[in-house]
């Protein structure tokens, strides 16, 4: 007899077993309001699938109960008779319980197992009296259900299956035996006549009908979508079960003509067929799951060679981070990724990015302090959790949450040569959404992306300035260079802007060199912030700048420039109880109209206009045409 798909109520395989994530501590996550009618929803959803839960199980005992009083009444009646045939009796329950246990697939997309027992127990319809094949349906299912305990195979308490199962053989069996007695003009199996085989085609009916009733109704009670599994046991029913029609007549004919022992030796023939043909489908299903693990396997070499490609184009730690999370979300369910990444220099602290579908954002630094980057950073170990609002008071630290709704995290330190650089996380909304074998590819790619954001960060350290995040002069000359060259060859233009701020020195010397610092970073931050993508602003030196601005004659780079000088001016930065406010200066040089043919000698263009601008009283842009900005006043 034909079973139904795993996911189903009658599925005897055990499902596998879900990682448990482990750790002690406790974690502050505050609960929204958003979270606690989620986790009443939650209960009420655990409350109703309890319900339907006591309902099939109460079925199923029922149905257990029922079969044992059938075959217990009906055996108490004739138990003279059952003794006199209690050798078939025994024979056909054997045959029973190991078809149920040898039950094979031919269709393993339709999830569908076969099983003899449906043969073997239509035989003894046929050819035993009443009520024999009840004893023998009773029988093989007790056989059936403590094979395939043994083996590990149910899914469900051993009680709960046996009831189900013997309930159903059972109920077949009280269909065939008043099928037998409806057809009993054409119930002879000595010969084969046109009247056994529609008795034959009757008895398949029957069963099946009886079974699929069964099913249904076990499927109903416990809240399982009814018609996906029937329509695939319908459309699989032909080729699964037809045959036991011809094998059935062909055995009853057999011991209706030789016997018990003419039957056993064919019946045990086809029993060691069925269980070779198990044999050959176990095998057939180890080969599917390798082929497909050595698929995956290769699909994800292949996109961690892709990643590993791609990544090592850039050295911008920000399109690194959106370079894996582009591939990350290809391969995992991550609608939220999160990079830290420590930094050493001018202080420690952590560079933070977040990935929100697809798109970057930096987030302000933060402080080296005791959280959740902390925790991973020193540990240097993975953090896997499979649901959030179930392990949230066991986890070692407090998460960085990205959305109200995440369920599911997992993060692996970025370790390059030994060292933590920092951390990747990814977060779900759904519950489960990470395992071992999804940690395993990640960490597989958090491996490469520390080689590249090592790299990218080392590229900073040799072209960046720590303090203010401005390119150093190395990289500012070579780049002016180039401009030059380009410019040169096309006949375009270029401006450079150098640029000192005022008075500096009595920032220092009032309020000491680390505020100064904080307030160089400050300006650092307005001089990004108001630089295009093309342009090149350089720490020139001290509290000293230059920028590039190519392709910009005087005009556009005047109005640059005091836009800088505007936002400059209006710059407070708070260091303790004191209130830190200086001015800056600019002079402006414009290729080719000041270039005297070196690069040196154009620089020294504009640090003459700055000069004149700081002579002049501070705090003003001036080119070098002498012209200081009319809308300032000498100081």
């Amino acid at each position: 007899m034909s079973r139904l798909p795993a996911s189903s109520v009658l599925a005897l395989r055990r499902p596998p077993a879900t990682p448990k994530f482990e750790v002690s501590g406790t974690v502050g996550v505050r609960v929204s309001v958003a979270g606690t009618l989620e986790m009443v929803e939650k209960l009420d959803r655990m409350k109703a699938d309890a319900r339907k839960e006591r309902r099939f199980r109460l079925y199923a005992y029922l149905l257990g109960a029922c079969a044992v009083a059938i075959v217990a009444w009906n055996v108490l009646l004739a138990r003279e008779q059952v003794r006199a045939e209690l050798l078939p009796v025994f024979v056909f329950s054997m045959f029973i319980g190991f078809a149920w246990y040898f039950s094979f697939s031919i269709f393993p997309r339709a999830s569908l197992s076969i099983s003899l027992d449906m043969a073997y127990l239509m035989t003894a319809v046929c050819v035993l009296p009443h009520p024999l094949p009840l004893a023998v349906a009773f029988g093989g299912a007790v056989l059936g259900c403590h094979l395939r305990a043994r083996e590990s195979r149910l899914n469900n308490p051993f009680l709960q299956v046996l009831s189900l199962n013997t309930g159903g053989l059972v109920a077949t069996a009280v269909a065939g035996q008043y099928l037998s007695v409806a057809l009993e003009a054409h119930w002879d199996f000595h010969k084969l006549t046109w009247g056994t085989v529609v008795a034959v085609v009757a008895l398949f009916v029957a069963y099946n009908v009886t079974n699929v009733a069964i099913m249904v109704v076990a499927m109903l009670l416990k809240g399982e979508p009814v018609w996906p599994h029937l329509s695939t046991y319908l459309r699989y029913l032909p080729s699964l079960e037809v045959f036991t029609m011809p094998l059935t007549l062909g055995l009853a004919l057999l011991y209706a003509a030789a016997g018990i022992w003419g039957f056993v030796p064919l019946a045990t023939t086809i029993l060691l067929a069925s269980g070779l043909l198990k044999k050959l489908n176990q095998a057939r299903n180890e080969l599917s799951e390798a082929n497909d693990q050595l698929q995956d396997r290769s699909r994800e070499l292949r996109i961690l060679n892709t990643i590993g490609r791609e990544i090592s184009t850039s050295l911008d730690p920000e399109v690194v981070f959106a370079q894996v999370s582009r591939h990350v979300q290809r391969i995992l369910d991550a609608p939220h990724l999160f990079l830290s990444l420590y930094h050493r220099i001018p202080n420690e602290s952590y560079l933070e990015y977040v990935a929100r579908d697809g798109v970057v954002q930096p987030r302000p630094e933060r402080a080296l302090g005791q959280g959740f980057t902390s925790w991973v950073v020193e540990s240097k170990r993975p953090l896997l959790v499979h649901d959030l609002e179930v392990d949230r008071d066991s986890i070692q630290c407090a998460p960085v949450i990205l959305a109200q709704d995440i369920r599911s995290i997992m993060s692996t330190p970025l370790i390059f040569n030994g060292e933590t650089i920092g951390v990747l996380c990814v977060e779900s909304p759904r519950p489960g959404a990470y395992t071992v074998d999804h940690l395993s590819v990640f960490t597989t790619i958090t491996q490469q992306a520390a080689v590249a954001l090592e790299n990218a960060r080392n590229f900073q350290m040799a072209t960046v300035d720590q303090l203010t995040r401005l390119y150093l002069r190395d990289f500012f000359f070579r780049k002016l260079s180039e401009e030059q060259a380009r410019a040169r060859r096309y006949g375009s233009t270029f401006t450079v802007l150098m640029l000192d701020l005022d008075s500096f020195k009595e920032i220092n010397d009032r309020m000491g060199h680390l505020a100064g610092d904080r307030y160089l970073q400050k300006v650092g931050e307005v001089i990004r912030e108001t630089m295009r993508a093309a342009d090149i602003p350089c720490r020139y030196g001290g509290e000293e700048f230059c920028i590039l601005l190519p392709e910009t004659d005087l005009d556009g780079a005047s109005r640059i420039a005091e836009r800088i000088r505007t936002r400059v001016s209006k710059l407070e930065v708070r260091v303790g109880d004191g209130v830190l406010r200086t001015t800056i200066s600019v002079g402006i040089a414009a290729y080719p109209a000041d270039y005297p043919g070196t690069i040196q000698g154009f620089l020294e263009k504009a640090d003459q206009a700055l000069y004149l601008a700081k002579q002049t009283g501070r705090d003003r842009v001036i080119t070098t045409t002498l012209k200081a900005d009319p809308g300032r006043k000498v100081r």
